[in-house]
């Protein structure tokens, strides 16, 4: 992922945590980490959700964010981002 990408990927999801869970980025996390699996992690699917609520991408080109979001931040590759591992998203 270029670093222009990260750069848009960042603006958005820091716009879409400030719009909708007033700035708090633990908030936003819980609410993706717990939107369809209850399991205090983020999945593909909750991920696709929050780049669809960020605006990231399009129908078409969202998946392969996603794609390139979880290989950047799923240190440990068990198919999930931890709170720690969303906190280094920069």
């Amino acid at each position: 992922m270029s670093d222009q990408r990260v750069i848009e990927l960042t603006m958005k999801v820091q716009a879409l945590i400030r719009k909708r869970f007033a700035g708090n980025t633990k908030m936003a996390f819980d609410h993706y980490a717990n939107k369809q699996r209850m399991s205090g992690m983020i999945n593909g699917d909750e991920l696709f959700d929050l780049l669809t609520d960020a605006d990231v991408g399009n129908f078409l080109t969202r998946g392969a964010w996603r794609d390139g979001i979880m290989e950047r931040l799923d240190k440990n590759r068990d198919g999930f981002i931890s709170w720690t591992e969303f906190q280094n998203m920069k």
